[in-house]
């Protein structure tokens, strides 16, 4: 009888470790629910709304195109900025090599661009050109003023003007600035037989029968050792056995 008196109390009652675990989780649940409400009006505060926009980086990219690619995303609070989604689509802007996104306390963001160096001066079969960066991609017409850049030529009769147009983009792209900067001119009618016009040093030209973009570092070093090599050409389009004449 006296047992189960004894344990009857300890049900009504219960344990004291049951009743600080209880008011444990109902203090963390409280607290919890607190943070998530103070969050959710900080959200809409009017201080914490996005009002400025700062743009950096730009000379030939026009800063009207980085805030058109801003979207949606640049506007409601600071503490929602979707900073990764921002960055990619100002990516996407031509001439735009990377981006970085920041939120500037209490209601701005800013936008910091790096721009594509332009390399080249890709000419189509139709007579039409476009700037080339150091990515390869096509940069605004904005991009060439000013500059020393390679002109890049699909020769006449190409029956793959695109795939010449690409490979000759990726060959300049990928070659070491240091043979970059003696090329006077590159052409291709298709994607497997690029040739470039190098100046040399002491005067002259060599002409180099690079073949298609691939092993760009492996040819640049062969072309480099062979340049001091009699002829007038050097082919590298397979360069384990390059040849010069």
């Amino acid at each position: 009888m006296v047992q189960a008196a004894g344990r009857f109390r300890a049900l009504v009652v219960g344990r004291p470790w049951r009743r600080r675990r209880r008011a444990i989780v109902i203090g963390v649940a409280i607290t919890a629910g607190l943070v998530v409400a103070a969050l959710a009006a900080a959200v809409f505060l009017p201080a914490l709304q996005v009002r400025e926009v700062e743009v950096e980086g730009t000379g030939y990219v026009e800063e009207a195109d980085i805030r058109a690619a801003l979207g949606p995303g640049a506007d409601g609070s600071v503490l929602l900025l979707p900073t990764g989604e921002i960055a990619e689509q100002v990516g996407a802007v031509p001439g735009v090599a990377s981006v970085d996104v920041e939120r500037v306390w209490p209601d701005g963001v800013r936008v910091r661009i790096t721009e594509s160096a332009p390399i080249a001066l890709l000419t189509a079969l139709d007579g039409t050109s476009v700037v080339v960066g150091e990515d390869g991609q096509a940069l605004p017409a904005a991009a060439g003023e000013g500059q020393t850049l390679v002109p890049l030529t699909v020769t006449s009769g190409s029956t793959d003007p695109e795939g010449a147009a690409a490979a000759m983009s990726e060959v300049l792209a990928e070659m070491p600035a240091s043979l970059r900067g003696a090329v006077r001119e590159v052409s291709a009618s298709s994607a497997s037989d690029v040739t470039i016009e190098l100046a040399l040093e002491g005067g002259g030209a060599k002409t180099v029968v690079w073949g298609d973009a691939r092993d760009a570092e492996l040819k640049a070093e062969v072309v480099q050792a062979l340049l001091g090599q009699p002829g007038s050409v050097i082919d590298v389009s397979s360069p384990v056995a390059p040849v010069t004449r």
